[in-house]
C-alpha cells in the first residue's frame, strides 16, 4: 500500500495487485473510502501510428465522481507498462470546498507517479 497525505489528517492510499504483467489498483480514502467507479484500460498501438494509446471502459456509480482518478490511474499504468490495468477508485470526504478538491487532485498525481515508480515503469 502506498499512501499519500490529503489535508485535515485525510489520506489517500493505492494498493496494487500485480496480475501477470496486468494490474489490478484500488485507489481509496477521505473519511468514506468506498468503490464508486471502476476503469479498465488496455494497451494498445497509438491510432497516430506512433507509440502506445490506451482504450478505457468506465462504471461509475450514480452521482460519485471517482472515474476521474479511476482513469487517470488505469491509464497511466496500461500505456507505461503496455499493458491491461483496472482501478477501482473511492474517495470521500464530506462538505469538501473547491480548494481541498485541488488539494485532493494534486495528491493523487504524487500518488500516481510513486505507483508508476513502484511498479517500475515510472517517468
Amino acid at each position: 500500500m502506498i499512501t499519500e497525505e490529503l489535508y485535515g489528517g485525510y489520506t489517500v492510499s493505492c494498493d496494487i495487485i500485480p496480475m501477470g504483467k496486468d494490474y489490478t489498483l484500488a485507489v481509496y480514502g477521505g473519511d468514506t473510502p468506498h468503490v464508486g467507479s471502476v476503469v479498465m484500460s488496455s494497451a494498445r498501438p497509438s491510432l497516430t501510428g506512433e507509440g502506445i494509446g490506451v482504450t478505457s471502459s468506465v462504471l461509475t456509480g450514480l452521482g460519485h465522481k471517482d472515474d476521474v482518478v479511476a482513469k487517470l490511474f488505469a491509464e497511466a499504468v496500461a500505456k507505461r507498462g503496455n499493458c491491461t490495468a483496472v482501478c477501482a477508485c473511492g474517495i470521500h470526504i464530506d462538505d469538501i470546498d473547491s480548494a481541498q478538491l485541488e488539494t485532493v487532485k494534486q495528491s493523487c498525481e504524487k500518488l500516481l507517479q510513486r505507483v508508476l515508480e513502484t511498479i517500475g515503469c515510472g517517468s
